[in-house]
């Protein structure tokens, strides 16, 4: 699998990030060790997960992460991969209600210690901002939690461009390590934001263009927009959940399928290889979260990541020249 350095970071990353949400949960612990093993052995090295992952099913708080600690664990070889993840989410039952003060954020980042079994942090996101916290406030308390040697980098989970610029900018005033990289909602389906997760931030264009301008890292989520142009390929879009259609079906991309259609024809690329192509092709680091729920998933996403398409291709999915 190819590899990206991290800008201002020692970490080399896998391109493909394995997120964990269910892992040892609705993913049983066999299939979910199984995943694991052969993204390692395809070359792959970040795991994604975060203090509030599977809260959403029965009995499943947390086990995301203890799930994770246990194969660490077993495995003994903590250094070979990045591990990534993520605090400061509100809960599930009280969404309008941020968790960004230092004593709730430092909670949730020693509990995720604890259950991880390890010492350190490799990236610690902000899962969700406050608006209302002063990025300022945001940055120092990341840089105690470096300097205490909980974290080595830190990120922005579902951040807006105008927060992130402010909290780039006060790092660089304060002269303090800038967080590394942004995990937004990104792929070439573009998403309707107004039918989505409320609390969801999205990789726009102008992001895009302020992420090749800085050099900072996209660790971008539902990279492959669920499936959506496979199933258009496959004519299985009426099979969706109605919130991937309300999401990503829309007259645009109608025509960026097409346009996948057209460089598909010119290449011989498979649509899925073009889907992630796209956004491993842009001119700054992107690791994509992929969140494979089988090993032929998780294959094909693999085998997709192999392409790489020229600025050229890019500019044209998304009709600009």
């Amino acid at each position: 699998m190819k590899t990206r350095r991290i800008p201002r970071t020692n970490l080399t990353a896998s391109v493909l990030c394995l997120g964990t949400a269910e892992f040892g949960s609705a993913i049983d612990d066999s299939s979910s060790e199984k995943i694991l093993e052969t993204y390692l052995d395809a070359g792959g090295n970040v795991l994604d997960t975060a203090e509030i992952y599977a809260a959403w099913l029965p009995n499943g708080e947390h086990r995301s992460e203890t799930f994770l600690g246990e194969w660490l664990r077993k495995r003994k070889d903590r250094d070979q991969v990045i591990v990534s993840t993520k605090g400061a989410h509100p809960r599930l039952d009280a969404m309008d209600k941020p968790r960004m003060s230092k004593p709730v954020v430092e909670s949730d980042l020693n509990s995720s210690l604890r259950r991880l079994g390890i010492d350190c942090i490799d990236i610690y996101w902000m899962h969700r901002d406050d608006p209302g916290t002063p990025v300022e406030e945001i940055i120092l308390m990341l840089e105690d939690f470096r300097k205490a040697g909980k974290i080595r980098h830190s990120g922005l989970s579902n951040w807006t461009q105008p927060r992130a610029e402010a909290a780039r900018v006060a790092a660089e005033k304060l002269g303090v390590e800038c967080f590394v990289g942004i995990q937004n909602q990104w792929s070439l389906a573009k998403a309707d934001a107004s039918k989505g997760d409320k609390t969801w931030a999205y990789t726009d264009d102008s992001f895009v263009k302020w992420h090749a301008r800085h050099n900072t890292a996209a660790f971008p989520y539902t990279t492959q927009a669920n499936g959506y142009f496979r199933r258009l390929e496959n004519g299985t879009l009426d099979l969706a959940s109605e919130s991937v259609r309300a999401l990503f079906h829309s007259s645009e991309n109608q025509e960026r399928y097409k346009r996948i259609k057209t460089l598909q024809s010119a290449t011989g690329l498979s649509v899925g290889a073009i889907v992630l192509g796209y956004l491993l092709s842009q001119p700054f680091p992107v690791v994509a979260n992929i969140g494979p729920k089988t090993i032929a998933d998780l294959l094909e996403s693999i085998e997709a990541a192999k392409a790489t398409l020229s600025a050229e291709n890019v500019a044209f999915l998304i009709d600009k020249h």
